[in-house]
């Protein structure tokens, strides 16, 4: 019986729209995580510990082999089911459908609602006035954090692989799911786990059946049926439940025994002499993995292949560059589909870690006919240079980054997701969302250990105080400067931003225990004070992060207390023989409510001319 899936749903352009005024929020857990709460202190320390490792030189790629060209080649044709040929679209006699996501796994009903638009074909407008099909991509192409808040092996499957497999399932009408390909580079999150969670997803699959597999009996039809009626999803009457649940942080209280749990069987394993057991592999329901290693390289055309590069955590490794420098040494001018978890450029802004990837394979934007393809921003830009293309696509499932506010150094972009406009009303909310701990109670418990420590110093003698005084103000001044400046860009100007800042966190304890007695004599004892300087220390703070987003210097910090839900999107690409490729960014503005997603951008990108449609 051959394959049948649902037929393809019909579409239009966003065009000019006004977003919802009201977001929905995932209601079944895996939430979102708040990133200034208590849970992400894990990401943080797996971070820590893996750029440690990172800076003594340990580096997991040294041990990666790579397939060649040719061999790459023929195990993507053989998982599509296509002859041996020079290039996919050869193989294909037709052009080849591309899906592009990043930034994937965090809600876990944001993520269903990701893999529902990716999961389907789409009809959608054409440039001759008519309608034209996209199917489903031949090849889904991952580019990197593929779960959050660190890529375990658990977490993708709680986050990515589960409500992502519910979509999938849910297109097949009957017959045998028909195979694609799955392929991607891993980002910073990804790093953090050392790849384990990366490589059991997408690291080609040599697992030997075990006894249980052998004796297991063979599925009927009947059983088919039943898994395919059976429900994967928690009723829509718990979502209540759901949203009280995250209401009263017990999403955060979960997590945090969740992390207990984790540390204490590591603690078992160590001691026992055994290892914690993990999950034996990752699955995407119809999706076939292919690489034995976190970077790739195959001809998609006669003049162009596809790379996909990695740069761990600071850089791309001697064996990587070795490879990709000699693989276009013996393949000269050919146009490139560059796919890397970094972006080149951002905000309008050189983005360093993306230009370092293209050092090290000696390529340039302004002058390499290149489509450069990547996420970490969790937002959609696409800008066009002279012969190349770059698309920012960060929409697949993380909490959402704004678009930038201020006018960009560059000029304005070619295309934007969400527009400047909704980012400028979003970041406002911020101070007041930081404050009542929607995002976690991090910053308040900072505010209040600096009060007390403020005021215990006041006790101890005037010298004391102005010695605590003057610490605090260095201490939080240099952590403010180093959350707006991580780019290392407008030194000057982000250094008179942060100072009023810090002088203002510094002197909110003392100003406090001034104010209280004359406006509200109750709360004049101490443990008021450090109350009080949680809360409206938790303001200042969050007025400092709308600040440096809207004059341009941070925007990720921002928005990451938002913790925002909407704009997610993914970029539907149809690369033709002659290396001209379609692209089409697929999205929704609130990827919970009902409804059909839109079409948010269209472009081309060929040989021989760019032009928007």
């Amino acid at each position: 019986m051959p394959p049948l899936e649902i037929p393809p749903r019909t579409i239009e352009d966003r065009g000019a729209a006004s977003p919802p005024l009201r977001f929905r929020q995932g209601a079944h857990a895996p939430y979102g995580i708040r990133w200034y709460g208590i849970t992400s202190l894990y990401g943080h320390f797996r971070n820590f510990i893996s750029r440690a490792i990172a800076a003594e030189d340990v580096d997991s790629r040294d041990w990666m082999r790579p397939e060649s060209r040719e061999r790459m080649l023929s195990q993507v044709l053989k998982a599509l089911g296509a002859k041996e040929a020079p290039s996919l679209t050869e193989a294909l006699e037709r052009p080849v459908y591309i899906d592009f996501a990043a930034d994937t796994g965090d809600d876990r009903d944001t993520s269903f609602a990701v893999g529902a638009m990716l999961a389907q074909s789409y009809d959608v407008p054409a440039d001759d006035g008519g309608r034209r099909t996209l199917p489903r991509g031949d090849i889904l192409m991952m580019g990197g954090d593929v779960a959050y808040p660190v890529a375990t092996a658990d977490e993708i499957h709680r986050r990515l692989t589960q409500p992502w497999n519910e979509a999938l399932r849910a297109v097949r009408v009957r017959g045998r799911t028909q195979k694609r390909v799955l392929l991607g580079v891993p980002g910073n999150h990804d790093w953090y786990d050392g790849l384990d969670g990366f490589g059991r997803l997408f690291r080609k699959g040599v697992d030997l059946p075990t006894r249980r597999d052998v004796q297991r009996r063979r599925p009927t039809l009947l059983d088919s049926i039943a898994k395919l009626g059976t429900p994967l999803r928690e009723a829509g009457r718990n979502r209540k439940v759901g949203l009280v649940v995250r209401q009263l942080h017990l999403d955060e209280v979960s997590g945090f025994f969740r992390i207990l749990s984790s540390v204490a069987k590591s603690v078992r394993a160590f001691f026992a002499g055994a290892t914690k057991k993990r999950r034996r592999r990752l699955v995407l329901h119809g999706y076939v993995a292919l690489q034995e290693a976190s970077y790739f390289a195959f001809p998609l055309t006669k003049e162009m292949d596809l790379w996909g590069v990695d740069r761990q955590l600071g850089r791309m490794d001697f064996r990587q560059r070795a490879f990709f420098q000699t693989y276009r040494k013996a393949n000269p001018g050919r146009r490139l589909m560059f796919l890397a978890s970094d972006p080149a450029t951002a905000y309008g802004e050189p983005n360093e870690p993306g230009l370092g990837l293209l050092g090290a394979c000696k390529l340039s934007l302004d002058k390499d006919e290149l489509l450069y393809l990547t996420g970490d921003f969790h937002h959609y830009e696409r800008r066009k240079f002279n012969k190349a293309m770059h698309v920012i696509a960060g929409g697949g499932g993380a909490f959402l980054h704004g678009t930038r506010i201020s006018a960009s150094p560059s000029g304005p972009c070619d295309a934007e997701y969400p527009p400047r406009e909704v980012s400028r009303r979003l970041v406002a909310q911020v101070p007041v969302t930081l404050m009542l701990g929607r995002a976690g109670y991090l910053v308040h418990l900072a505010a209040g250990l600096v009060a007390a420590l403020e005021l215990w110093a006041r006790d101890r003698g005037t010298a004391t105080f102005w010695a605590a005084s003057a610490l605090v103000s260095l201490v939080v001044g240099l952590v403010l400067y180093l959350i707006a400046n991580h780019r290392r860009a407008h030194r000057l100007q982000i250094l008179a931003v942060t100072l009023p800042f810090a002088v203002a966190l510094a002197a909110l304890p003392t100003g406090l225990s001034l104010l209280a007695p004359h406006v509200i004599p109750s709360l004049a004892g101490d443990t008021a004070v450090i109350v009080a300087n949680a809360i409206v220390g938790s303001f200042v703070f969050g007025l400092f992060l709308m600040t440096v987003a809207i004059f341009g210097f941070e925007h990720q910090q921002a928005f990451t207390v938002l913790g925002h839900s909407g704009f997610k999107h993914f970029v539907r690409m149809c690369v033709h023989p002659d290396g001209r490729v379609e692209g089409w960014a697929i999205g929704k503005d609130d990827p919970l409510a009902e409804g059909p997603p839109v079409v948010v951008d269209r472009w081309v990108w060929s040989p021989s001319s760019m032009s928007d449609k």
